[in-house]
């Protein structure tokens, strides 16, 4: 006959996938960081060419052998294309470091929900982000363009995934908006009792 696992079983199991969970989610926020960093470093004129490329329809000069970008231009099409990445990997270490608390024992603290609240707003605000991010990489261009040739190219969109990952983002709202009313009833029942 099997015996019940005791409380110390429960919470080492609880600690162990916490842990693992951080480990999973942490590590892929870091290498989010790291893979987006590099691959500018490695790639970095192939990088711009493909940007300048995506926006040669609208200004063909773009593509011409004799122009060439400046160092503040190139800096902000890294930082408009990272941005939406390194938001990203964001969400995924505060997600890491909430499973890390919980692996600790912390469970519904109000530092956890805040985590989480965070990890929900950076998962709304990550597509809409993403989205602006082209419209940011025109203007980072056009500081190398004559007056008479400087783009501004509005460009606004959500895809399927886009609203995917915002719906994420509300169901992480809602965990942390549900934890923290619980823990105030919990609190509430206690005093009474």
């Amino acid at each position: 006959m099997k015996s019940q696992p005791t409380t110390r079983q429960h919470r080492n199991r609880l600690s162990m996938v916490g842990k693992t969970t951080a480990l999973l989610t942490g590590g892929l926020g870091f290498y989010y960081l790291v893979s987006e960093i590099w691959l500018w470093h490695l790639y970095r004129s192939e990088m711009v060419q493909g940007i300048l490329f995506s926006f040669s329809d609208t200004i063909p000069r773009l593509l011409n052998a004799d122009f060439h970008l400046s160092a503040p231009a190139i800096a902000l099409l890294f930082m408009c294309d990272a941005l939406p990445v390194f938001m990203t990997a964001l969400t995924l270490i505060l997600l890491g470091l909430f499973f890390l608390r919980l692996s600790r024992n912390e469970l519904w603290t109000v530092r956890n929900v805040r985590l989480l609240w965070a990890a929900g707003i950076l998962t709304i605000l990550t597509p809409m982000v993403n989205s602006l991010s082209s419209t940011f990489q025109g203007l980072a261009i056009s500081l190398d363009l004559p007056a008479g040739e400087r783009l501004f190219q509005l460009t606004l969109g959500l895809s399927t995934d886009s609203l995917y990952e915002m719906v994420t983002g509300l169901i992480l709202c809602a965990f942390a908006y549900m934890i923290r009313e619980s823990t105030k009833i919990h609190e509430e029942n206690a005093l009474y009792i």
